[in-house]
């Protein structure tokens, strides 16, 4: 009678299954315990996440007030001496030995986010560097992310502050409206708004997309760049204005 196919009753195993798990009460009662555990610690983790702005920064950044966007373009003031024009020949970074801005005190900015906050842009305090974009520049929309990244990888040393300003805005131009963009692309810096003449970029001196001032702790002109500069190239230039280099 050693033949398992004779003989057999049909719901053996079925019992046998049923008495095995009736067996064990402490197991389940472990396995219920481990599974609580899993989901409260995942409740936990999606309430924290829920509890913060969707851009790194919160609720500062480019990003956040690119989603809440009223306006596309604002008023501008501008108070200070023009910066000169970019070198037409300086290539993507100009020479700061013959950059004519080069020591120079960059105008102050008052103007408004995309979402009508008061933003000013000023020498002086920490160094800063200002990104100037246009939602239709192609060589703008490679350059965005890029940047993104560097800062998202803590390459942004802590005494210098970035910003952008949104200018040469037009409705019937590809990418618009700005705001979709920036917010789309989680830029953290803060966007300035240009107004519809131009006003900001022309009083930095701008000629070309993107445009990039890099300006030192004491308010000054220290490299100026245009085009698509290579985001390793972009850093050292961020990085050349902090004492402290990278936090």
């Amino acid at each position: 009678m050693n033949d398992k196919r004779t003989g057999a009753n049909p719901y053996g195993d079925i019992s046998h299954n049923v008495a095995a798990r009736q067996e064990s009460p402490g197991k389940k009662i472990a396995v219920i315990v481990v599974a609580a555990v899993v989901v409260l610690a995942l409740v936990a983790v999606l309430a924290t996440q829920c509890g913060k702005d969707s851009t790194p920064a919160g609720k500062n950044t480019g990003a956040a007030q690119a989603q809440n966007a009223t306006q596309q373009t604002a008023a501008v003031s501008v108070t200070g001496t023009p910066l000169p024009p970019y070198p037409s020949d300086a290539g993507l970074v100009a020479d700061a030995a013959t950059d004519p801005a080069t020591g120079k005190t960059p105008p102050t900015l008052k103007g408004e986010t995309f979402d009508a906050k008061p933003l000013t842009v000023a020498p002086g305090g920490k160094a800063k560097v200002v990104v100037f974009l246009a939602h239709w520049c192609p060589h703008c929309q490679a350059e965005v992310p890029l940047i993104q990244k560097w800062i998202d990888d803590g390459n942004l040393p802590s005494d210098v502050e970035m910003y952008a300003v949104a200018t040469a805005t037009t409705e019937s131009r590809p990418n618009y409206p700005a705001s979709a963009w920036i917010a789309t692309e989680g830029f953290t810096p803060q966007v300035l708004l240009d107004d519809q003449q131009g006003t900001a970029s022309a009083a930095y001196g701008l000629t070309g997309f993107p445009y990039m001032v890099f300006i030192d702790k004491d308010g000054k002109v220290a490299h100026r760049a245009s085009g698509e500069v290579p985001i390793d190239q972009f850093g050292e230039l961020v990085t050349s204005l902090s004492t402290s280099k990278k936090q």
